[in-house]
């Protein structure tokens, strides 16, 4: 049974601990080697017991990350534990599991009642326009949160006249912000959420797409071999131990996987850094995971936009599989409905930078989506024209590339292609706006 009167975060500050194998006392000296300043354990022992309040057991908790080497992104991630989650049905039907994986991270999870309502609702399928899948996916939610321990159900009060479920949702975790005195994160599939937020200037709540909370909730992971290995480009991998299976596709602090830093490290022989990355895959590692931060990109594209790393790139798409339709997706835009670029495939950023080598490769891959475009409505045939890269077109199409497609503002390829002869390459003029917006 677990033991109530303990803070969560108390208790998310021991199983950090023992997740990377250190006893009180080799806490107190990471923390002492991290900033240098000596802590007896038995502060250790207090924090994890809950015996300071609220704001000195966030602070412990920040040290302990800060000296396990864990990035700003991944503090955050494990500070959830201060705040509270509301779900809406539209995320719950997406994800069954929602609840439980919520009770793992946040100290509280709210089920507003209209929700509950609506589930049943669905479940019972009372207006015979739902199918049997969906029905049996509200079942499941609804059991989860009467098994689950964490779960309170929470009732509206406010306007009666009120008919906007989403602003109902909003109304309750007012209340909550104000009953728990904690911030509030709302867990949905829903646009909406993050637009009357900011039209009301709403505080202590935020909105998150359900899609950027799996892509930033990361376990607890043992750091200290995430980062060995990570500095390991050695002969003999049976003399390190690799990351758990849970572990190996972990993020480290500048938000890349570790095939991602091993094909960014130029610096090493190609020869070494292959080796690393079989070894990975060998042990679990997902080579198409996209990075965290950054462009958001899966190590193949790292690979083509990093110069002279033809030879990567071919092994990355013939000996790891990686997919070669894989575009850049941002998860952390909760509110936005078009991430700028999202999408960006590694054709398009072959076609971007003129790598011809690369785009015949690509072209010749029995699984190119050649004209598949970004968010911009941009194919790889209007990447290269845009910036003059006239070989990558016409080997684009004679691949098969589509001529009639036209992106978002109605271009077609030899618009792109006409502008550039007028203004010059695309990505300078980017470039050249992104300064001038720096100098204002």
């Amino acid at each position: 049974m677990a033991d109530n009167s303990i803070p969560f975060i108390s208790k998310r500050m021991a199983e950090l601990r023992n997740k990377n194998g250190l006893t009180l006392e080799e806490m107190a000296l990471k923390i002492h080697n991290s900033e240098g300043v000596k802590i007896d354990k038995t502060y250790i022992s207090k924090a994890e017991a809950g015996k300071y309040k609220e704001g000195k057991l966030e602070e412990y908790a920040r040290r302990y990350c800060k000296a396990l080497g864990m990035s700003d992104r991944q503090t955050e991630q494990f500070l959830r534990g201060e705040k509270i989650a509301i779900p809406d049905t539209s995320a719950l039907l997406k994800n069954t599991h929602l609840v439980d994986t919520l009770s793992r991270e946040y100290g509280r999870v709210i089920i507003p009642e209209i929700v509950v309502d609506e589930l049943v609702r669905i479940k019972n399928n009372y207006d015979h326009k739902y199918s049997t899948g969906i029905s049996k996916r509200a079942w499941e939610v609804e059991k989860s949160i009467k098994e689950s321990e964490k779960a309170k159900v929470f009732s509206y009060t406010g306007d009666g006249s009120e008919e906007n479920d989403d602003k109902k949702i909003i109304t309750i975790a007012k209340d909550v912000v104000e009953k728990y005195s904690a911030d509030v994160d709302i867990i949905s599939e829903d646009v909406d959420y993050s637009v009357y937020l900011k039209q009301d200037e709403i505080v202590h709540i935020s909105a998150l797409f359900l899609r950027e909370y799996l892509a930033t909730k990361q376990n607890l992971v043992n750091m200290d071999c995430l980062l060995k290995v990570n500095e390991y480009y050695g002969d003999d991998y049976s003399k390190i131990q690799p990351p758990s299976k849970d572990e190996i596709d972990a993020y480290l602090q500048d938000g890349s996987t570790l095939i991602i830093s091993c094909v960014k490290r130029t610096d090493i022989p190609i020869e070494r850094r292959m080796k690393k990355i079989k070894w990975l895959i060998e042990n679990h590692a997902d080579v198409n995971k996209r990075e965290s931060a950054n462009k958001y990109l899966p190590a193949l594209s790292w690979a083509i936009q990093l110069k002279n790393q033809d030879e990567m790139v071919k092994f990355l798409l013939d000996e790891c599989g990686a997919n070669p339709n894989a575009g850049s997706r941002n998860p952390h835009g909760a509110g936005k409905v078009r991430q700028r670029n999202e999408g960006n495939m590694p054709l398009m950023i072959a076609a971007w930078w003129g790598k011809v080598e690369i785009v015949k490769m690509l072209c010749a891959h029995k699984d190119i989506s050649i004209n598949q475009q970004d968010e911009n409505g941009f194919t790889a045939l209007i990447k290269a024209c845009a910036n003059g890269h006239v070989k990558c077109r016409d080997i684009l199409i004679d691949a098969g590339a589509d001529t009639r497609i036209v992106d978002i503002n109605g271009k077609d390829y030899q618009k792109h292609y006409e502008e550039f002869l007028e203004l010059g390459p695309l990505k300078d003029r980017f470039k050249r706006n992104k300064d001038s917006r720096g100098r204002r």
